[in-house]
């Protein structure tokens, strides 16, 4: 960590991302003084009002706003109480006239700190380009991937004043889920600046709901934004706050003026009445507004009749720097004053207020999309982040526990949760959170379980784990419910017609017959026949590979295009052509090996700078088309499969030319792998991207496997590296020297040192004991077995 100072600021430079919760010591103060403390992984974030947030998506455990306000009154300790979830740059800006002398500025980390140097698993070579971007998914991995109670609980809970809400993004109440055209009532005290509160909130994802905010008449801080928050009024909005954050799209609708002044440390009862398509606020039984939601326009696509819903669950929270207390909250029927809810907030148990609306501490170990935003298990995204563990961290207890929580989350369906979240509890919350209050999209609800591709995703991540843990106990435990997923998915396979997969919705590709998506399924097809065979499900293994037969031969019957010499993306786009059909296509086996290279020829269709766009339905002339390493990362995988002098040249150039941006500039460089890349090699999303996500640390896996040339072997057999393969034909494709590494195995660590010099390779292998191996270059295979030590040269 460097600390600069700039006139009356301090600028904290950690490095690399780091995550955790803030302090200072203070040496000595001449005030009272206020200090801003603004947090950001990219530099400019700095610069920004909000820096880089908000991040109102979800609770997730963690500091909504990216920028807080401390008043220092006296020497000593000061802790921030909110976690910030990764940062790589802090600023800390005297706002007020006096002085402050600091001590020191440092955190407490909410992840294990971690020397990327220093893994169980390790890469390097004569490339110190390639060195670095090995440590990119290292580091996001072990900055998103966090222990059991690391992530604290959120709101403090008072026995006699209920729950202490500092400002964040409301948590909402699972019991609520299904309530519609209801009154709520609570009391509240102002501590701090003003409260907030949000009803008709769905908990199904896009969790977009009506936002409203008290401002009271004090404002202790002097950068309060008296504009948006006026003092003394409520604020009327809706979506996921009062201002956009990049994707996340809200509406401050209305700003309504309270008829009295609204004083701290003063107990007010609000009253919100949802009733049909109006809607009222009245404190004390005062009148604040009582209004129709079909004057405000929030996009008339957006809802069946163009009016804001009233269907929802509601919560607590606030905007940046404020903090109140809530209790006594009372909800009934609008129209004939049923009862629906009460509670006092005063139960300060672990199973009371918090866990019921989502703000206790992950009571499980979880690896999350990313440590500063979207901090949910997102289980699509989960597949790369599983295998960049088995190759850098090894932080197999975090992976099992992020597979046992998505499981936890299953619907009856056979459905996983697509994100589930870190603070609710799966048993009273999973069929809240499946079906509790839709949001709406293009006028027709949508209900949480949606991205249904993910479960495709979800059990390659599950096979993975086993794979190269070979945990046969964890598998038997869960089998019957990954049976249940898989069995949802081949469901939808149109066995009547077309004999392909068809889903209402995906990620990956077009949903109905896409490529992607049945070239997906056979990978997992596959996978899952193998782990059944493992755990003696052979009833299941030999369905599955029955399945896989008659959906390859759909697949290449329906969806390949001579002409082309490429897989469609769908029956309906015959002549489009997609990353992630290539890619899944290939290493799902699906495609010959003579079509794959068709396929890869086809490249340079989908070509742009840094890389690759996702399909040939993005313009190549839109400069706005962003470049994801999540999916050239599913291209690498391809490009090793076929191991060739061609596809070692093309696996170099993807890998320099999409994640050298990622090392290269200090501003943005966070020493951790990228969410999405622009076509000028910055953070595609702005300030927005994630600059520490697993999903886009392919190379961390793929360097390790492909060019030092550890990989498990095929089938049953090389569940935990029992039996290995080491074969570094493409680090000599790609014009490596040398190479080692090594990984840790379910028998112990095994590694590999190789050297090329004048024409004879120099091979170093240490093996744990009771594993076989074999050695293959060229024409060249060396049997390996009985021992853990093996060294030898090959000529070339």
């Amino acid at each position: 960590m460097k600390i600069h100072v700039l006139n009356a600021a301090l600028l904290v430079y950690y490095g690399v991302e780091v995550a955790g919760y803030p302090s200072f010591k203070i040496k000595s103060v001449s005030g009272p003084v206020q200090i801003e403390v603004k947090y950001s992984e990219e530099a400019s974030g700095l610069n920004h009002n909000f820096s880089d947030g908000p991040f109102p998506y979800a609770v997730a455990l963690a500091n909504t706003y990216r920028v807080e306000t401390f008043e220092i009154t006296k020497p000593g300790q000061i802790d921030a109480f909110l976690l910030q979830g990764g940062q790589r740059w802090q600023s800390i800006e005297l706002i007020t006239k006096g002085s402050v002398s600091f001590e020191s500025v440092s955190f407490t980390a909410s992840v294990a700190v971690v020397d990327v140097d220093d893994l169980p698993g390790s890469f390097s070579c004569d490339d110190e380009v390639l060195n670095e971007i090995w440590k990119l998914g290292a580091r996001a991995a072990s900055v998103s991937c966090v222990e059991p109670g690391s992530q604290k609980t959120m709101w403090e809970i008072d026995p006699k004043n209920g729950a202490f809400v500092r400002g964040m993004r409301s948590g909402i109440t699972t019991l609520g889920a299904f309530f519609e055209n209801y009154t709520l009532e609570f009391d509240t005290k102002v501590d701090k600046g003003g409260i907030g509160w949000t009803v008709a909130f769905p908990l199904a994802s896009p969790a977009q709901g009506i936002q409203l905010n008290l401002v009271a008449d004090n404002q202790p801080f002097v950068n309060a934004n008296k504009t948006l928050m006026r003092p003394n009024s409520i604020l009327f909005g809706y979506g996921y706050s009062f201002v956009n954050v990049t994707t996340l799209s809200s509406w401050h609708l209305d700003t309504f003026s309270v008829p009295f002044s609204v004083k701290d440390n003063k107990w007010y009862r609000v009253k919100t009445v949802l009733d049909g398509k109006r809607i009222s606020v009245s404190i004390d039984n005062a009148d604040v507004f009582n209004v129709s939601m079909s004057n405000y326009q929030v996009g008339s696509s957006r809802f069946q009749d163009g009016v804001i819903p009233s269907k929802g669950s509601f919560g607590f929270g606030g905007w940046q720097d404020q903090a109140g207390y809530f209790k006594n909250i009372f909800a009934y029927d609008t129209a004939n004053k049923t009862e629906i809810y009460r509670n006092p907030l005063t139960d300060d148990s672990e199973d009371g207020v918090v866990r019921e609306y989502g703000v206790r501490a992950n009571y499980r170990g979880a690896c999350l999309d990313g440590p500063k935003r979207d901090r949910l298990i997102w289980l699509g995204d989960f597949l790369h982040t599983v295998r960049v563990i088995g190759t850098s961290t090894s932080r197999f207890d975090l992976a099992r526990d992020t597979l046992q929580t998505l499981v936890d989350w299953q619907t009856s369906s056979g459905l996983l949760p697509y994100a589930p979240p870190l603070g609710y509890d799966p048993v009273e919350a999973s069929y809240a959170f499946a079906r509790g209050g839709a949001s709406y999209f293009m006028g027709q609800e949508v209900y949480g379980i949606i991205l249904p591709d993910y479960q495709i995703l979800g059990i390659l991540s599950f096979t993975e784990y086993i794979r190269i843990t070979n945990d046969l106990a964890f598998a038997k435990k869960t089998w019957s419910q990954w049976r249940s997923n898989l069995q949802y998915l081949t469901a939808n396979i149109q066995s009547s017609t077309t004999g392909l997969l068809s889903l209402p919705g995906a990620f990956l590709g077009p949903s109905d017959g896409g490529s992607a998506i049945n070239c997906a399924l056979l990978q997992a097809l596959s996978e899952m026949a193998d782990v059944a065979t493992a755990i003696k499900e052979k009833s299941d293994a030999s369905a599955y590979r029955e399945i896989s037969k008659s959906l390859t031969l759909a697949v290449n019957h329906n969806l390949w295009n001579e002409k082309l010499g490429s897989y469609s993306t769908s029956p309906s786009d015959v002549d489009g052509m997609s990353l992630n059909s290539i890619s899944f296509c290939i290493t799902s086996g699906a495609a010959t090996a003579a079509k794959a290279v068709r396929l890869l020829e086809t490249l340079k269709s989908l070509q742009l700078h840094p890389r690759y766009k996702d399909s040939t339905a993005s313009s190549s002339s839109d400069p706005d088309v962003k470049i994801s390493p999540n999916t050239n990362g599913f291209l690498l995988s391809a490009l090793l499969a076929q191991n060739t002098e061609a596809t070692g040249i093309t696996l170099m150039s993807l890998i320099k030319s999409l994640w050298t941006p990622m090392i290269s500039n200090k501003e943005t460089s966070t020493g951790a792998s990228w969410e999405y890349v622009d076509q000028r090699g910055n953070p595609g999303l702005g300030l927005f991207t994630s600059l520490s996500h697993p999903w886009g640390g392919a190379p961390t896996y793929v360097l390790t496997r492909g060019v030092a040339g550890i990989r498990q072997a095929d089938g049953v057999d090389g569940f935990g590296y029992k039996n290995w393969v080491i074969s570094p034909q493409m680090g000599l494709h790609m014009g490596l020297k040398w190479a080692k590494a090594k990984v840790s195995t379910a028998f112990g660590t095994l590694e590999v040192k190789w050297q090329l010099s004048r024409g004879v390779m120099k091979v170093t292998i240490k093996a744990p004991n009771k594993t076989s191996g074999i050695f293959k270059l060229g024409s060249t295979t060396k049997m390996l077995s009985g021992g853990n030590y093996y060294s030898f040269t090959v000529k070339l």
